[in-house]
């Protein structure tokens, strides 16, 4: 009997990007080698690409992260060419008020029935807080969807690994 094994789909918002791109030893670039070593489906917008880009040639940015080169950049596009999923369309699904610069990463996870939405965003994660109105809307909304840290994210992957 052979037993079919599902990639987890996973978008991950802005700052995992960055992250990767800056520190390639760090949780954030871990999750993109599981994506070259084909372990989880990557999921990618344009609007997405495009403030990922946008982003890492600010020029505070590249300040601040003196290990953010163009090559570093380039190198990072160019996995995302050959092994992320590039979703053309993504309808609104969800309005969030507290941070509309977080609805393309929330829409592209809930368009692709995604596992995990990576972040480091409060305003993200505390989307995952029963406590809170929004937060227990949000979960009853899109139980399939979990937000979490890229290291809550690793912990899961390797746990599953065993």
């Amino acid at each position: 009997m052979s037993e079919t094994v599902t990639r987890p789909g996973v978008v991950v918002d802005c700052m995992v990007f960055v992250q990767a791109a800056a520190n390639e030893k760090s949780p954030a670039a871990r999750i993109f080698d599981l994506l070259d070593e084909g372990k989880i489906t990557l999921y990618v917008s344009k609007l997405i690409l495009a403030e990922v880009r946008h982003v890492l040639n600010r020029p505070e940015v590249r300040a601040s992260l003196k290990r953010l080169t163009d090559v570093a950049i380039e190198a990072l596009f160019e996995r995302l060419e050959q092994n992320a999923t590039l979703i053309k369309q993504v309808p609104t699904r969800f309005i969030y008020p507290r941070d509309p610069k977080d609805e393309p990463y929330i829409n592209l996870a809930v368009e692709m029935k995604a596992d995990y939405l990576v972040s480091r965003d409060n305003d993200l994660l505390d989307l995952m807080k029963w406590k809170r109105e929004e937060g227990r809307e949000f979960q009853k909304r899109f139980r399939f969807l979990k937000i979490v840290t890229p290291e809550s994210f690793l912990a899961v992957m390797e746990s599953e690994e065993i």
